[in-house]
């Protein structure tokens, strides 16, 4: 129980305009008592609630006004806000295949001939996208790189110029990633060999004698052949390359 002298009646007469408390009491001057309600007042007068009804007295005539019920009800807290929705779960990746002897078509970048040494690399970009099933591998543009696999440079009258060209990394989502091709088939002069699945006879070989304008493979290496002269993979040339192994990779949806 909290009583409050009559002289501290101005100050909460100031402060507290409504009480929600019942069975407070009010001690006059005249010894008088009574109980029931605050239900206001101003700095000159109380009113208080009772059985006999609702009063108003000059707080000159109170001695002391006690509440009985405790502090003045307190306002509800503000709801909380309700928590913010979850983000959406990035895509799953997904592996994909790439099969063996899908055609790469690439670009040259830096250029390869047959008197560079065997082991050089060489850089080129995909001119197409590659896809499986609808699904993005690379897009145009991606970088890829390979290396001189052999390359042999023939006398000006005797022999020929070799030059075997294989990939060797692709990239793919900025990381490298390592591949395996057969030789490149270059669509091109026709004094330029085209690749070959089969390893070449020794007649295939003898062809290439008889006639400079259509070449041949040799061996499992299905290099590209040119009498007498230096074989020549400039910047910007299309050249293609096929995958002799699948290409597994992992990618976003």
């Amino acid at each position: 129980m909290k009583q409050i002298p009559y002289y501290y009646l101005s100050p909460l007469m100031c402060l507290c305009l409504v009480s929600g408390l019942w069975a407070d009491v009010l001690e006059l001057k005249n010894g008088q008592v009574l109980t029931g309600k605050y239900i206001g007042g101003t700095a000159a007068t109380i009113r208080f609630e009772s059985s006999s009804g609702t009063q108003v007295i000059e707080t000159g005539q109170a001695l002391a006004l006690t509440f009985t019920g405790g502090g003045a009800a307190a306002a509800p807290a503000p709801a909380a806000p309700p928590p913010a929705a979850a983000p959406a779960p990035a895509p799953a990746p997904s592996a994909v295949t790439v099969n063996a002897g899908t055609g790469l078509l690439v670009r040259m970048v830096d250029g390869a001939s047959s008197r560079d040494a065997r082991g050089k690399r060489f850089t080129v970009t995909l001119e197409t996208d590659l896809a499986v099933n609808g699904m993005m591998v690379a897009k145009a543009g991606t970088r890829c790189y390979g290396r001189v696999a052999n390359a042999k440079q023939a006398g000006r009258v005797a022999g020929r110029s070799v030059l075997d060209l294989r990939l060797s990394e692709l990239t793919i989502n900025g990381v490298l990633v390592s591949i395996l091709t057969g030789p490149y088939i270059e669509a091109g002069k026709s004094s330029l060999a085209k690749t070959a699945k089969t390893t070449a006879t020794g007649a295939a070989i003898g062809a290439i004698a008889g006639d400079a304008g259509k070449g041949a493979a040799i061996g499992a290496t299905a290099t590209v052949l040119k009498r007498g002269e230096t074989v020549v993979v400039k910047p910007g040339k299309l050249i293609e390359f096929q995958l002799q192994q699948p290409l597994t990779v992992t990618i976003a949806r």
